[in-house]
């Protein structure tokens, strides 16, 4: 392409993104709803990355998620800040500056609807596979517990958003294999590994994906993980069954996962 279309189409988008930016600002409450809903779908285009609007954007982002008046305000900001890591590693620590990784910790706890959940654990391990700073501030935020309670979720709504199973599982596999301190932080909790190892042979192809990459990710520092994952293996084994491919939704860490289980990573 023509470098001067390139330079008016940039300066299209970024008009338009200011325009989405400002309504989130000013607007009503369903408008609002519908700006994050938009940014959050902008902020799975590369080509938004050069535009500018995502700084301006993140502590509007960050200050729905803490306090939006509607449920649905909440989920479309957690996913905005979910897609961001995944455009461009540097507005993780836009986020993070911005107060995010609190917010988000508080979203995923059980007393928010379960779409905003799955969002917060989506954003929260987006940022640790993009930031071992942003990992670290996740551990302490004290994160590990809502995440890990977040696995015995047993409700699981008709919809075609993320699974929050999985979805915690798979945040908590990022945030675990980041380092030995996130590990253990993980493995400090008694009901990690039995519970990951329950969701291991889950019916669901995700979830059972989602904890075989925790379990995996577990066993570079914990003998109980390394044998819970052989039993997972040999249960799989018994029952004829494969690991495939799950269709996953705007961004979603899962999607990470699967490509670092698809290269034996773990």
């Amino acid at each position: 392409n023509h470098p001067a279309f390139l330079t008016a189409q940039m300066c299209c988008c970024h008009a338009d993104a200011s325009s989405v930016v400002e309504q989130l600002r000013h607007g009503r409450v369903l408008e609002q709803q519908a700006a994050a809903a938009r940014l959050a779908s902008m902020a799975r285009t590369k080509a938004q990355k050069d535009t500018g609007w995502m700084p301006c954007a993140v502590p509007l982002l960050v200050e729905a998620v803490n306090n939006g008046q509607t449920a649905e305000l909440r989920e479309n900001a957690a996913r905005a800040l979910a897609n961001l890591p995944m455009c461009d590693a540097a507005n993780t620590q836009i986020i993070i500056k911005a107060g995010g990784v609190t917010a988000l910790v508080q979203l995923v706890g059980a007393d928010f609807p379960y779409g905003c959940r799955a969002q917060a654990c989506r954003a929260l391990g987006n940022m640790c596979v993009s930031s071992q700073a942003a990992a670290r501030q996740v551990r302490q935020a004290g994160a590990v517990q809502p995440l890990l309670r977040a696995l015995f979720t047993e409700e699981h709504p008709a919809s075609s958003g993320p699974n929050l199973v999985a979805e915690a599982a798979l945040a908590v596999a990022n945030f675990a294999s980041v380092d030995v301190q996130c590990r253990d932080a993980v493995l400090q909790s008694t009901v990690a590994i039995p519970g990951l190892q329950h969701l291991s042979t889950s019916q669901d192809h995700g979830v059972r994906v989602a904890a075989l990459r925790c379990l995996t990710t577990l066993a570079q520092s914990s003998e109980r993980a390394r044998q819970a994952l052989r039993a997972a293996h040999v249960a799989e084994q018994a029952g004829d069954a494969e690991l495939e491919s799950v269709q996953y939704f705007d961004f979603t860490s899962s999607e990470v996962a699967h490509r670092r289980l698809g290269k034996g990573g773990g």
